[in-house]
């Protein structure tokens, strides 16, 4: 039988075996010791509940790979700002200012974005 619960637990059977169950790791075990994990809360393992978690892992490196794009040509844009180095476009702090940038992506760029694409100019 394989048993998988979503929080780690501990079966122990009057005779003195006990078993661990990690959160999320399916684990082959007796029947026994399978029934006693349910009902303290576990599972039987299911491959299809595996296949939907593989499917929601999926989207989201799909939507990492989007803000990546972004975050690329953001830094274009900043490098080039800095290539120019016109002070008009940068704070007293030597940080871009947010106009500039957002005139020059032509679109309004949220200031989180802003600084990291900075940053990661900075520290390369």
């Amino acid at each position: 039988m394989k048993i998988v619960s979503s929080e780690s637990i501990r079966v122990t059977t009057l005779g003195g075996t006990a078993v661990l169950f990690e959160a999320g790791v399916p684990r082959d075990i007796a029947d026994e010791i399978g029934l006693l994990a349910i009902q303290m809360g576990a599972k039987e393992y299911n491959a299809e509940r595996v296949e939907e978690v593989k499917a929601e892992v999926v989207e989201i490196i799909d939507t990492a790979i989007e803000v990546k794009t972004l975050d690329m040509d953001l830094v274009t844009i900043l490098e080039k700002m800095m290539d120019e180095g016109d002070p008009k476009n940068f704070k007293a702090d030597g940080y871009p200012k947010a106009a500039s940038v957002n005139k020059a992506m032509g679109e309004t760029i949220d200031s989180d974005a802003r600084e990291a694409a900075w940053e990661s100019i900075l520290n390369s």
